[in-house]
């Protein structure tokens, strides 16, 4: 998923890929507001000229075509390129389909850049369009705009939701010392980009290792945005109903997930609180079966989460292959081996099974270095 605008390469460009990059920046403007529904962003084209721009705002509001068309006069509209980052849809929801909208409106071609997954649609938008007339040019900046719906293309090929596990480390690996204290490895500047990548996705998850130990509020601060719903592992029912996720009075949600056979009493107290108790499988080692657990939270329309720890989480993950992408954010800070570890036992046997990962981008945040990482291909992930 990008968590930066698509920015115009210093490359030559052809006219199809330089309105295709601009529909693709309406469309990030809606991270963070569509959810499930993917990110499209539309542009009307006449002559070279951009007519209009529109994207998708919220869930349950106008789809992006739609929009767009509303912009347009019915001269405008007639005879246009329109240029969408996913294909458009073909069947009846919340809003009518952006097939019919632009086949009524007598556009002349729509560029798009790849097909969308969902069931519903699937090729069917774009064979739609085609028998009606309209010229469909499919596959620009495909790769740009995969990355942009990762999550979205996730939830719908494999039935879970788009995972992003976040480490905050010392240059030796370590994200608190021995006793617990972590507060603050990394520094301002790289606090409050964890806080603005918390409002792009869906969900937020951490051990309950991690509320035992910092008694966080995982909501947004810092910057302007929606909260993430708070999901905590928890298979033992450990999280004390004092901790701040539980008192603190504002409009987060909080899951819960855990296991069969804890105390019946305090599922009553926890859901008197508001909390949703989700029952997952247990794993072998007692803790909760997060195959399952992924399932569950997309069952509940959750298509993106980030994972931010500890390191027995990231752990789990890293060893079903739950994940993503990566991000390391490493601040300039030795702690020892006696300090906690950012990534648990792996139980490795060789190094051929050690999870590979490709480095796509670098960034520095005042002293901390971060790494986006994702899996390398010819790896063991």
């Amino acid at each position: 998923m990008s968590d930066r605008p698509v920015s115009e390469k210093r490359v030559k460009l052809s006219e199809d890929e330089r309105f295709m990059r601009m529909a693709l920046r309406e469309a990030e403007k809606g991270a963070g507001f569509v959810s499930p529904n993917p990110l499209v962003g539309a542009i009307a084209v006449k002559n070279g000229k951009v007519l209009a721009k529109a994207y998708h705002r919220k869930f349950g509001d106008l789809h992006a075509e739609t929009a767009l068309l509303k912009k347009l006069t019915e001269d405008e509209a007639r005879g246009a390129t329109v240029y969408v980052n996913l294909e458009p849809c073909c069947h009846v929801g919340k809003t009518a389909p952006c097939t019919t909208a632009l086949m009524n409106a007598g556009v002349k071609k729509v560029v798009i850049a790849h097909q969308d997954p969902n069931p519903l649609v699937n090729g069917n938008g774009m064979t739609i369009l085609s028998d009606s007339g309209i010229e469909v040019r499919v596959g620009v900046c495909e790769a740009e705009a995969r990355r942009l719906n990762a999550p979205f293309l996730t939830f719908m090929t494999k039935g879970r939701p788009w995972i992003l596990l976040k480490i905050a480390q010392s240059l030796d690996g370590r994200i608190a010392l021995a006793n617990g204290e972590s507060r603050w490895i990394t520094g301002q500047a790289s606090r409050t980009e964890v806080h603005r990548l918390r409002t792009k996705l869906d969900a937020l998850l951490v051990g309950v290792q991690t509320v035992l130990d910092d008694d966080p509020l995982l909501n947004v601060r810092h910057v302007k945005g929606r909260d993430p719903v708070r999901v905590i592992a928890d298979s033992r029912l450990r999280i004390p109903e004092s901790s701040h996720i539980l008192s603190h009075k504002d409009q987060s949600k909080t899951w819960i997930l855990t296991t069969d056979g804890v105390d019946e009493q305090k599922v009553a107290r926890l859901k008197q609180l508001g909390v949703v108790v989700i029952f997952c499988r247990q794993a072998p080692d007692g803790r909760v079966d997060m195959k399952h657990a992924m399932r569950e939270i997309a069952r509940r329309d959750v298509t993106s989460v980030l994972v931010e720890g500890g390191g027995t989480v990231h752990a789990s993950l890293l060893t079903d292959g739950l994940w993503d992408e990566l991000i390391v954010a490493v601040a300039p800070m030795l702690i020892g081996a006696d300090g906690r570890p950012s990534v648990g036992e792996l139980g490795l046997e060789t190094l051929q099974k050690a999870p590979r990962l490709t480095t796509h981008r670098q960034e520095m945040f005042d002293e901390d270095h971060w790494y986006y990482l994702e899996r390398d291909v010819h790896g063991h992930c």
